[in-house]
Protein backbone atom coordinates (compact mmCIF):
# COMPACT_ATOMS: atom_id res chain seq x y z
CA UNK A 1 0.00 0.00 0.00
CA UNK A 2 1.31 3.41 -0.85
CA UNK A 3 1.69 6.54 1.47
CA UNK A 4 0.02 9.44 0.37
CA UNK A 5 0.30 12.78 1.66
CA UNK A 6 -1.48 16.14 0.76
CA UNK A 7 -0.38 19.42 1.59
CA UNK A 8 -3.21 21.59 2.45
CA UNK A 9 -2.97 25.37 3.31
CA UNK A 10 -5.32 28.55 3.85
CA UNK A 11 -7.31 29.58 1.45
CA UNK A 12 -6.95 26.46 -0.58
CA UNK A 13 -9.60 25.19 -3.04
CA UNK A 14 -12.42 22.52 -1.89
CA UNK A 15 -12.01 21.48 -5.56
CA UNK A 16 -7.97 20.97 -5.61
CA UNK A 17 -7.89 19.05 -2.37
CA UNK A 18 -11.07 16.72 -3.05
CA UNK A 19 -9.50 15.41 -6.52
CA UNK A 20 -6.45 13.39 -4.94
CA UNK A 21 -8.32 12.38 -1.58
CA UNK A 22 -11.16 11.32 -4.26
CA UNK A 23 -8.55 9.45 -6.29
CA UNK A 24 -6.39 7.54 -3.83
CA UNK A 25 -8.48 8.03 -0.72
CA UNK A 26 -12.36 7.66 -1.88
CA UNK A 27 -12.36 5.32 -5.04
CA UNK A 28 -11.08 2.42 -2.82
CA UNK A 29 -11.72 -1.13 -4.88
CA UNK A 30 -13.19 -4.00 -3.26
CA UNK A 31 -10.04 -6.14 -3.33
CA UNK A 32 -8.32 -4.31 -1.53
CA UNK A 33 -6.80 -0.95 -0.11
CA UNK A 34 -4.10 0.74 -2.61
CA UNK A 35 -3.36 4.14 -0.87
CA UNK A 36 -3.35 5.39 2.68
CA UNK A 37 -4.07 8.87 2.41
CA UNK A 38 -3.39 11.61 4.92
CA UNK A 39 -3.76 15.80 4.61
CA UNK A 40 -0.92 17.76 6.25
CA UNK A 41 -0.56 21.59 6.68
CA UNK A 42 1.95 24.09 8.52
CA UNK A 43 -0.94 25.51 10.49
CA UNK A 44 -1.83 22.05 11.65
CA UNK A 45 -5.48 22.20 13.18
CA UNK A 46 -8.42 24.80 11.42
CA UNK A 47 -7.28 26.06 8.29
CA UNK A 48 -10.22 27.97 5.81
CA UNK A 49 -10.54 26.92 2.39
CA UNK A 50 -11.46 29.20 -0.61
CA UNK A 51 -14.99 28.54 -0.70
CA UNK A 52 -15.54 29.73 2.80
CA UNK A 53 -15.40 26.63 4.67
CA UNK A 54 -13.17 25.63 7.82
CA UNK A 55 -11.33 22.35 7.53
CA UNK A 56 -9.94 20.72 10.61
CA UNK A 57 -6.34 19.03 10.16
CA UNK A 58 -4.67 17.28 12.66
CA UNK A 59 -0.91 16.30 11.06
CA UNK A 60 1.24 18.65 10.24
CA UNK A 61 4.22 18.07 7.36
CA UNK A 62 6.51 16.05 9.28
CA UNK A 63 4.83 13.16 8.05
CA UNK A 64 6.31 13.97 4.35
CA UNK A 65 8.72 11.43 5.72
CA UNK A 66 6.53 9.07 6.02
CA UNK A 67 5.29 9.31 2.23
CA UNK A 68 5.69 7.42 -1.07
CA UNK A 69 3.99 10.00 -2.84
CA UNK A 70 3.43 13.82 -1.47
CA UNK A 71 0.81 15.93 -3.16
CA UNK A 72 0.84 19.56 -3.60
CA UNK A 73 -2.97 19.86 -5.27
CA UNK A 74 -2.44 23.88 -5.52
CA UNK A 75 -0.89 27.18 -4.44
CA UNK A 76 -0.63 30.86 -4.09
CA UNK A 77 1.77 32.06 -7.02
CA UNK A 78 3.03 34.65 -5.28
CA UNK A 79 3.55 33.10 -1.83
CA UNK A 80 7.20 31.33 -1.49
CA UNK A 81 6.63 28.22 0.63
CA UNK A 82 8.17 28.10 4.21
CA UNK A 83 11.95 27.08 4.33
CA UNK A 84 10.61 24.26 6.03
CA UNK A 85 8.46 23.10 3.58
CA UNK A 86 10.72 23.26 0.81
CA UNK A 87 13.65 21.62 3.25
CA UNK A 88 10.88 18.55 3.34
CA UNK A 89 10.65 18.47 -0.32
CA UNK A 90 13.83 18.52 -1.34
CA UNK A 91 15.05 15.99 1.24
CA UNK A 92 11.98 14.13 -0.12
CA UNK A 93 13.19 14.75 -3.92
CA UNK A 94 16.65 13.06 -3.14
CA UNK A 95 14.72 9.89 -1.20
CA UNK A 96 13.46 9.20 -4.68
CA UNK A 97 9.85 9.86 -3.31
CA UNK A 98 7.24 10.53 -6.05
CA UNK A 99 6.14 14.38 -5.94
CA UNK A 100 3.20 16.17 -7.45
CA UNK A 101 2.44 19.17 -7.92
CA UNK A 102 -0.97 19.66 -9.15
CA UNK A 103 -2.31 22.71 -11.01
CA UNK A 104 -1.02 25.78 -9.65
CA UNK A 105 1.18 23.06 -7.09
CA UNK A 106 3.79 23.71 -9.73
CA UNK A 107 4.51 26.77 -8.22
CA UNK A 108 5.47 25.51 -4.72
CA UNK A 109 7.85 23.07 -6.20
CA UNK A 110 9.18 25.57 -9.04
CA UNK A 111 10.33 27.76 -5.60
CA UNK A 112 11.78 25.12 -3.95
CA UNK A 113 14.17 24.22 -6.72
CA UNK A 114 12.99 20.99 -7.77
CA UNK A 115 12.13 21.96 -11.53
CA UNK A 116 15.26 23.56 -12.65
CA UNK A 117 15.89 22.31 -16.01
CA UNK A 118 13.09 20.39 -16.28
CA UNK A 119 9.64 20.37 -18.05
CA UNK A 120 6.69 21.08 -16.16
CA UNK A 121 3.19 22.61 -17.24
CA UNK A 122 0.70 24.39 -14.74
CA UNK A 123 -2.81 26.23 -15.47
CA UNK A 124 -2.63 27.59 -18.88
CA UNK A 125 -3.38 30.88 -17.30
CA UNK A 126 -0.40 31.16 -15.61
CA UNK A 127 1.95 30.10 -18.35
CA UNK A 128 3.34 33.50 -18.67
CA UNK A 129 3.64 34.14 -15.13
CA UNK A 130 5.40 30.64 -14.62
CA UNK A 131 7.93 31.13 -17.51
CA UNK A 132 8.55 34.69 -16.13
CA UNK A 133 8.98 33.87 -12.52
CA UNK A 134 10.77 30.26 -13.27
CA UNK A 135 13.05 30.87 -16.23
CA UNK A 136 15.31 28.07 -16.07
CA UNK A 137 12.22 26.16 -16.20
CA UNK A 138 10.55 24.35 -19.64
CA UNK A 139 6.97 25.71 -19.47
CA UNK A 140 4.37 23.82 -21.76
CA UNK A 141 1.40 24.82 -21.15
CA UNK A 142 -0.38 22.35 -23.66
CA UNK A 143 0.08 18.92 -21.55
CA UNK A 144 -2.66 17.82 -19.41
CA UNK A 145 0.46 16.40 -17.18
CA UNK A 146 4.56 15.93 -17.59
CA UNK A 147 5.94 13.47 -15.57
CA UNK A 148 9.67 13.58 -15.29
CA UNK A 149 11.90 11.08 -13.04
CA UNK A 150 10.12 11.23 -9.51
CA UNK A 151 8.57 14.41 -10.30
CA UNK A 152 4.81 15.21 -12.14
CA UNK A 153 3.35 18.29 -12.70
CA UNK A 154 -0.64 18.73 -14.28
CA UNK A 155 -2.34 21.50 -15.69
CA UNK A 156 -5.11 22.88 -14.07
CA UNK A 157 -8.63 21.88 -12.78
CA UNK A 158 -10.28 18.20 -14.22
CA UNK A 159 -6.18 17.84 -15.56
CA UNK A 160 -5.61 16.93 -11.66
CA UNK A 161 -8.39 13.70 -12.50
CA UNK A 162 -5.54 12.65 -15.55
CA UNK A 163 -2.39 12.99 -13.50
CA UNK A 164 -4.17 11.21 -10.43
CA UNK A 165 -5.05 8.82 -12.28
CA UNK A 166 -1.99 8.03 -14.80
CA UNK A 167 -0.01 7.76 -11.02
CA UNK A 168 -2.94 4.59 -10.21
CA UNK A 169 -1.71 3.51 -13.25
CA UNK A 170 2.29 3.64 -12.96
CA UNK A 171 1.79 2.12 -9.54
CA UNK A 172 -0.80 -0.80 -9.83
CA UNK A 173 -1.81 -1.10 -14.01
CA UNK A 174 -4.17 0.00 -16.45
CA UNK A 175 -7.01 -2.40 -15.03
CA UNK A 176 -6.81 -0.93 -11.62
CA UNK A 177 -6.71 2.89 -13.32
CA UNK A 178 -9.69 1.93 -15.37
CA UNK A 179 -11.70 0.50 -12.84
CA UNK A 180 -11.31 3.86 -10.20
CA UNK A 181 -11.84 6.11 -13.29
CA UNK A 182 -15.38 3.93 -13.51
CA UNK A 183 -16.00 4.50 -9.94
CA UNK A 184 -15.42 8.02 -10.56
CA UNK A 185 -17.62 8.03 -13.78
CA UNK A 186 -14.57 9.43 -15.26
CA UNK A 187 -12.55 8.56 -18.59
CA UNK A 188 -9.71 7.13 -17.90
CA UNK A 189 -7.51 8.95 -19.64
CA UNK A 190 -7.75 12.21 -22.53
CA UNK A 191 -5.89 12.61 -25.24
CA UNK A 192 -2.97 15.37 -24.11
CA UNK A 193 -0.29 16.80 -25.95
CA UNK A 194 2.01 14.19 -25.11
CA UNK A 195 2.77 11.08 -24.89
CA UNK A 196 1.09 9.26 -22.66
CA UNK A 197 1.25 5.62 -21.32
CA UNK A 198 -2.14 4.87 -22.41
CA UNK A 199 -4.87 6.99 -23.73
CA UNK A 200 -8.22 6.07 -23.43
CA UNK A 201 -10.58 5.37 -26.66
CA UNK A 202 -13.65 5.02 -25.09
CA UNK A 203 -15.96 8.04 -26.45
CA UNK A 204 -19.51 9.49 -25.43
CA UNK A 205 -21.91 8.12 -27.09
CA UNK A 206 -22.71 10.03 -30.49
CA UNK A 207 -26.11 11.79 -31.41
CA UNK A 208 -25.60 10.45 -34.82
CA UNK A 209 -27.14 7.03 -34.00
CA UNK A 210 -25.32 5.41 -37.41
CA UNK A 211 -21.84 6.36 -35.57
CA UNK A 212 -23.42 5.49 -32.47
CA UNK A 213 -24.16 1.89 -34.02
CA UNK A 214 -20.82 1.38 -35.66
CA UNK A 215 -19.04 2.44 -32.71
CA UNK A 216 -20.45 -0.68 -30.66
CA UNK A 217 -20.08 -2.69 -33.70
CA UNK A 218 -16.04 -2.08 -34.00
CA UNK A 219 -15.73 -2.52 -30.25
CA UNK A 220 -17.51 -5.78 -30.22
CA UNK A 221 -15.88 -7.27 -33.41
CA UNK A 222 -12.38 -5.65 -33.20
CA UNK A 223 -10.51 -8.37 -35.15
CA UNK A 224 -12.54 -7.29 -38.42
CA UNK A 225 -10.19 -5.44 -40.82
CA UNK A 226 -12.28 -1.98 -40.63
CA UNK A 227 -11.26 0.71 -42.87
CA UNK A 228 -12.49 4.36 -43.27
CA UNK A 229 -14.24 2.71 -46.25
CA UNK A 230 -15.88 0.25 -44.59
CA UNK A 231 -16.80 2.62 -41.98
CA UNK A 232 -18.62 5.18 -43.92
CA UNK A 233 -20.18 1.91 -45.71
CA UNK A 234 -21.86 0.79 -42.41
CA UNK A 235 -23.07 4.64 -41.58
CA UNK A 236 -24.17 4.63 -45.66
CA UNK A 237 -22.17 8.36 -45.84
CA UNK A 238 -19.70 9.47 -48.12
CA UNK A 239 -16.23 8.65 -46.85
CA UNK A 240 -15.78 12.71 -46.68
CA UNK A 241 -19.05 13.48 -44.68
CA UNK A 242 -18.26 10.12 -42.77
CA UNK A 243 -14.81 11.01 -41.72
CA UNK A 244 -16.13 14.92 -40.81
CA UNK A 245 -19.28 13.48 -38.67
CA UNK A 246 -17.21 11.31 -36.72
CA UNK A 247 -14.29 13.89 -36.07
CA UNK A 248 -16.64 16.54 -35.12
CA UNK A 249 -18.43 14.35 -32.47
CA UNK A 250 -15.44 12.87 -31.16
CA UNK A 251 -12.55 15.11 -31.40
CA UNK A 252 -10.32 12.10 -32.83
CA UNK A 253 -10.16 10.71 -36.68
CA UNK A 254 -11.74 7.19 -36.93
CA UNK A 255 -8.06 5.97 -37.83
CA UNK A 256 -6.67 6.92 -34.96
CA UNK A 257 -9.60 6.16 -32.45
CA UNK A 258 -9.53 2.66 -34.23
CA UNK A 259 -5.79 2.18 -33.49
CA UNK A 260 -5.86 3.79 -29.94
CA UNK A 261 -9.16 0.92 -29.02
CA UNK A 262 -6.77 -1.71 -30.06
CA UNK A 263 -3.77 -0.47 -28.19
CA UNK A 264 -5.84 -0.30 -25.38
CA UNK A 265 -7.01 -3.68 -25.75
CA UNK A 266 -3.53 -4.78 -25.92
CA UNK A 267 -2.74 -3.18 -22.61
CA UNK A 268 -5.09 -5.81 -20.47
CA UNK A 269 -3.99 -9.05 -22.66
CA UNK A 270 -0.32 -7.96 -22.07
CA UNK A 271 -1.14 -7.65 -18.46
CA UNK A 272 -3.29 -10.27 -18.09
CA UNK A 273 -2.89 -13.12 -20.14
CA UNK A 274 0.56 -15.04 -21.47
CA UNK A 275 -0.73 -14.85 -25.41
CA UNK A 276 2.76 -14.50 -27.39
CA UNK A 277 2.99 -10.76 -29.01
CA UNK A 278 1.73 -12.27 -32.19
CA UNK A 279 -1.58 -13.91 -30.81
CA UNK A 280 -1.93 -10.64 -29.19
CA UNK A 281 -1.76 -8.69 -32.16
CA UNK A 282 -4.04 -10.68 -34.56
CA UNK A 283 -6.57 -10.49 -31.03
CA UNK A 284 -6.71 -7.00 -31.64
CA UNK A 285 -7.03 -6.48 -35.06
CA UNK A 286 -3.79 -5.35 -36.36
CA UNK A 287 -2.58 -6.38 -39.82
CA UNK A 288 0.84 -7.94 -38.07
CA UNK A 289 2.73 -8.01 -35.38
CA UNK A 290 5.34 -5.53 -37.05
CA UNK A 291 1.96 -3.07 -37.32
CA UNK A 292 1.38 -4.06 -34.09
CA UNK A 293 5.03 -3.33 -32.18
CA UNK A 294 5.07 0.01 -35.03
CA UNK A 295 2.02 1.70 -33.17
CA UNK A 296 2.57 0.56 -29.78
CA UNK A 297 6.25 2.10 -29.66
CA UNK A 298 5.00 5.43 -31.05
CA UNK A 299 2.27 5.78 -28.51
CA UNK A 300 4.18 4.46 -25.41
CA UNK A 301 8.01 5.01 -26.48
CA UNK A 302 8.02 1.71 -25.05
CA UNK A 303 7.78 -2.37 -26.33
CA UNK A 304 4.86 -4.81 -25.45
CA UNK A 305 7.23 -6.60 -23.65
CA UNK A 306 8.67 -3.82 -21.89
CA UNK A 307 5.26 -3.30 -20.95
CA UNK A 308 4.66 -6.94 -19.81
CA UNK A 309 7.51 -7.11 -17.85
CA UNK A 310 6.59 -4.30 -15.74
CA UNK A 311 2.38 -4.54 -15.06
CA UNK A 312 2.29 -8.83 -15.57
CA UNK A 313 2.98 -10.72 -12.40
CA UNK A 314 3.49 -13.65 -14.00
CA UNK A 315 6.43 -12.20 -16.22
CA UNK A 316 9.76 -11.55 -13.95
CA UNK A 317 11.95 -8.42 -14.87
Amino acid sequence: MKEVVIVAFEGISLFHLSVPIAIFGDAVLEEKKLFNVRVCSETNGKINSANGLGIDIEDDPSIIHQADIIIIPSWQPEKLPSPSLIELLVDAHKNKKLIVGLCLGAYALAYSGLLKGKNATTHWRYGDDFKTRFPLTSCDINSLYLSENNIITSAGSAAAIDCCLYIVRHCYGVKTSNKIARVMVSSPERSGGQKQYIENPTLEKPRDERIAKLIGFVMQNITYNHTLESAANYCMMSTRSFSRNFKSANGISFTSWLINLRLNNSLELLESTNFSISKISEQIGFSSEQVFRKHFNKKFDTTPTSWRKLFNSSHGN
